[in-house]
């Protein structure tokens, strides 16, 4: 049994990353537990040190480190993945390895020793259109209903969804043949503070949209339209999801067994119109003028090999329905505030930059 006493021990697997500097702050605050946050750096994970925080400095796919985490967990929070478009054509192996591969061991584990596994999937496992499950089209993603349709094996731009979607039929497999208590959850294109990187200051390649847009603008350049940002997605805040996860761990009896998506259709938005909302929220924060848009080929910004999906708007009736949850920030509210955390941020870090290299 874990060793945590009379409190609940929840493992966050990725609790230094995006997201998970997020999470951890919520389950201290929110619950009465023990959090152990594994991963290799911490540096967004701003908290006071606790006595119910432990954090792990390791890599899951070293040996021995799964078996003592999962070991001393009751819940186990898997947040881990290389989750990046700009990787996925062109480091595929490491992009399996990371979602499918290295993660079998923890879902064994967990189904070994009785752990609930909350798994964060993702959007992507619904493939390039939606479809019902006699291959009509439909405009919303459901998780039970919408079937799982991949672009071809040379367009490697699908190693992620095909290693997430795998993964998902392990998992559901442990679950329902081998006793795994689990829940799958699918995020729709969470964006707020501290997501990613900017290229040059904090790391190097290509973000994903939120992050490069930010990189773009911080640094007085043109905003990149891949294909000319007519894609479309519905972003949802990240107060909102840490919401939304918060529910599922406090209906376990609801919640084990099932496959959730997390987003927020009615901020559905081209990622041209999300160019221009950030662009008039940098000029509002800073009180200067934003940079143009650029279009450019997914091809000279990717790489042979991409693809993409055109539009992704998530049913989430299920979630409403089971959590008594939805997510009410709009994209006028949301992005003034994560503009301002990254202007504040990054210029800080930019100076710091500057001091050094003088």
């Amino acid at each position: 049994m874990p060793a945590s006493g009379s409190r609940s021990r929840i493992a966050v697997l990725g609790g230094g990353g995006f997201l998970g500097s997020h999470i951890v702050p919520a389950l201290l605050a929110r619950r009465d537990c023990v959090v152990e946050a594994v991963d290799l750096t911490f540096d967004k994970l701003a908290v006071p040190a606790s006595d119910r925080l432990v954090l792990t400095r390791a890599n899951i796919d070293e040996p021995g480190v799964l078996d003592k985490v999962v070991e001393r967990a009751d819940t186990v929070l898997s947040l881990t993945a290389l989750c990046n478009p700009a990787l996925y054509n062109k480091d595929p192996l490491a992009v399996i390895d990371a979602n499918y591969t290295d993660l079998v061991p923890l879902v064994k584990l967990c189904a070994k020793r009785g752990r609930w596994l909350l798994h964060f999937s993702t959007c992507e496992v619904y493939g390039v259109v939606a479809l019902d499950g006699a291959g009509q089209p439909t405009r919303t993603m459901n998780e039970d209903d919408t079937g799982l349709f991949l672009g071809p094996v040379h367009k490697e731009r699908w190693s992620y969804a095909a290693a997430k979607q795998l993964l998902e039929r392990l998992i559901w497999a442990y679950g329902n043949h081998a006793g795994l208590r689990f829940t799958i959850v699918r995020p729709f294109n969470v964006i707020g503070p501290r997501m990613d990187f900017v290229p040059g200051v904090d790391g190097e390649g290509i973000p994903r949209v939120l992050a490069n847009f930010m990189g773009a603008l911080l640094r007085g350049e043109s905003l990149p339209l891949v294909d000319g940002g007519h894609q479309r997605r519905s972003f949802i805040c990240v107060d909102d999801f840490v919401d939304g996860i918060l529910a599922i761990l406090e209906r376990p009896l609801v919640c084990q067994g099932q496959i959730l998506n997390l987003g927020a259709p009615d901020n559905d938005v081209s990622i041209r119109g999300l160019a221009e909302l950030m662009r008039a929220a940098y000029t509002m924060v800073t009180g200067t003028g934003a940079p143009p848009t650029q279009d450019v080929t997914a091809e000279d910004f990717y790489g042979a090999g991409y693809d993409d999906t055109r539009e992704r708007l998530p049913d989430v009736s299920k979630a409403t329905r089971l959590l008594n949850w939805t997510a009410r920030t709009t994209l006028a509210d949301m992005l003034p505030p994560i503009v301002a955390d990254y202007v504040a941020r990054y210029r800080s870090a930019r100076s710091r930059a500057a001091a050094g290299a003088a």
